[in-house]
């Protein structure tokens, strides 16, 4: 090989060390950035009740966080369908109205508001839990930690309970529904013992829960979530290191390999 060939095949070599130098396939990678690394901090919504009545369907919101005991005790009888099929036992316009005994079922008017479920829970006040119009609560009896089933929702403001009784939700659609239960008559002084018990039979066809979860869904605001990382000491070239790690064999080992022949040819001469 004469020195022109040698001179041109040590260049190729040379350019394709270079080449190889520039390009890095961590050029080509992404990774991670601090923004997209930062998991998006999910908010709470709230457990939702479908109170669904003969006079129509009341959606209360539940203060899933501010009272976990009560809210949960209240979504467990409803899921196992607890509240199917009740009377509506108590109601009192501009008061409340109420329901939630299991004793309603029967035919029996004269005992219900006595029954609940197999266990009470303790009671739990919360500041953030008012007895607003539409409220709902759980009812008792003179001791405190009674609560068991039965509940009742707000017809008007009535924080003249607060700190007595649990709040645990709010309405928010369906308060026309409360309105018109809390309208129907009742026997009043014609029968003493039941005079807030309505005249006519008033139906709780059963509670349904839509559960609460963590809302992860929010997208951090502005800008990718993604950056591309620069490869080797030289980042940034990488594209143009691998087109001259494949363009200068193509290229310049045909031209040695010439050269070499030429340089065999004229040594046989």
């Amino acid at each position: 090989m004469d020195r022109r060939a040698r001179k041109l095949l040590t260049i190729t070599v040379f350019l394709i060390v270079v080449a190889v130098i520039l390009w890095d396939p961590g050029d080509s990678c992404s990774a991670p950035s601090a923004r997209a690394q930062e998991a998006p901090q999910g908010e709470w919504v709230n457990s939702i009740a479908h109170i669904s009545t003969d006079h129509g369907t009341i959606v209360v919101e539940l203060a899933d966080k501010d009272a976990p005991i009560t809210v949960g005790n209240f979504i467990g009888l409803a899921d196992q369908a607890f509240y199917d099929n009740m009377r509506w036992h108590r109601v009192v316009d501009d008061f409340v109205i109420q329901t939630g005994d299991p004793n309603s079922r029967d035919q029996n008017p004269y005992n219900d508001g006595t029954g609940g479920s197999s266990q009470t829970i303790p009671l739990e006040i919360h500041e953030n839990l008012t007895h607003e119009d539409g409220a709902i609560g759980m009812a008792r009896s003179s001791e405190p930690d009674s609560a068991s089933s039965q509940f009742y929702i707000c017809d008007g403001a009535q924080n003249g309970l607060d700190g007595n009784y649990a709040v645990f939700g709010y309405v928010i659609e369906g308060m026309d529904v409360v309105r018109s239960i809390a309208s129907v008559e009742v026997y009043g002084n014609m029968r003493p013992a039941l005079s807030q018990h309505p005249v006519e039979d008033v139906w709780l066809y059963g509670v349904r829960i839509t559960h609460g979860y963590y809302n992860e869904t929010d997208q951090l605001p502005d800008g990718p979530t993604e950056t591309t990382v620069s490869g080797g000491a030289l980042g940034g070239v990488g594209l143009l290191g691998l087109a001259m790690m494949v363009a200068a064999p193509l290229v310049l080992i045909p031209v040695a390999f010439v050269l070499f022949k030429r340089s065999q040819s004229k040594g046989k001469s």
